[in-house]
């Protein structure tokens, strides 16, 4: 199975740093970035374990940094199991951690998938988790939900200005049986400082599934 974080990509994402979402100049940098993504499944083929959907989210632009990935209907560490959902943690080619939760397979014409994925900066840390998870197959899922998959790796980062959901659009994806997913939606982000809200980014980014 493919992931879809490459640092040539990332270099060319650099360029467009700026396109993380308007910010007052006068606000203070994030610590805590929220995405909303959004899966309408067309013909599921549980027997070809498809389709295999996969997010990517960075602190960065340029691949400096370990970055985090939601594999969503598939799991392919330690080895591919059909079903259910992982969360990945990466540097470069390496894989720092995982967490693997539930086996269920995508069987519903017409599922739509809806989540929030949240990547926070505390005392040195970046941490990532999957909240308010909606789907017909696992049900809820996410923090405080029946299935949790979390991710967290160390960092000299103090702010999470870096982030660009540009980075987070062009590495998120379908990998497998693309023809069988209608639509892939990052719907909206939202920036936090302190656990305030800064700024929300209402843009719809959809994902190109022709690839």
């Amino acid at each position: 199975m493919r992931h879809f974080l490459t640092i040539g990509g990332l270099a060319v994402l650099a360029l467009n740093a700026s396109m993380g979402g308007a910010r007052a100049q006068s606000s203070p940098p994030p610590d805590q970035i929220q995405e909303d993504w959004q899966v309408v499944i067309g013909t599921p083929d549980p027997v070809g374990a498809g389709p295999q959907i996969s997010t990517s989210m960075s602190p960065v632009t340029d691949g400096s940094t370990p970055f985090f990935v939601f594999d969503l209907n598939y799991q392919d560490s330690p080895t591919f199991v059909a079903g259910g959902m992982q969360v990945q943690t990466w540097s470069g080619d390496q894989m720092l951690n995982a967490t693997t939760k539930g086996t269920a397979q995508c069987s519903t014409t017409g599922e739509t998938i809806t989540w929030t994925q949240s990547m926070s900066l505390s005392s040195g840390s970046i941490s990532f988790g999957i909240n308010s998870g909606k789907s017909t197959t696992w049900g809820k899922f996410g923090q405080g939900q029946q299935l949790n998959v979390n991710g967290s790796f160390t960092t000299s980062l103090t702010t999470l200005s870096q982030y660009s959901p540009a980075t987070s659009v062009a590495n998120s994806g379908v990998g497998w049986q693309p023809n069988r997913v209608t639509s892939m939606t990052l719907l909206q982000v939202r920036y936090y400082a302190g656990g305030k809200l800064l700024s929300k980014d209402t843009t719809s980014r959809s994902i190109n599934l022709s690839n």
